[in-house]
């Protein structure tokens, strides 16, 4: 199967019960999306053996951390170049 253009990617990044940040790259290198929201990765609140995002956010030009645990995108209004945004945990 092949998938078309990607506009938003959620992507596991942790490790142990998902993909880990380095095949997370991978991924994301191949895909191309506009924006990568990563998802499943270690915070002050979760206890499980997983790693953080920061492993994953190394070496990654457009960055945004939002105060917010959700976001809203439109069409028109999506980055001309690949932009990883880090919501804040909401668990």
């Amino acid at each position: 199967a092949e998938l078309g253009e990607i506009d938003v990617l959620l992507i596991p990044v942790g490790g142990f019960f998902t993909i880990d940040a380095k095949l997370a790259g991978q991924l994301c290198d191949r895909l191309k999306p506009k924006v990568i929201i990563p998802m499943h990765f270690k915070n002050d609140r979760c206890a499980f053996p997983i790693a953080g995002v920061d492993e994953f956010l190394r070496g990654k030009k457009e960055v945004s951390r939002l105060d917010a645990s959700q976001a809203e995108f439109k069409a028109g209004e999506l980055p001309p170049s690949t932009k990883v945004i880090v919501l804040k945990p909401a668990l």
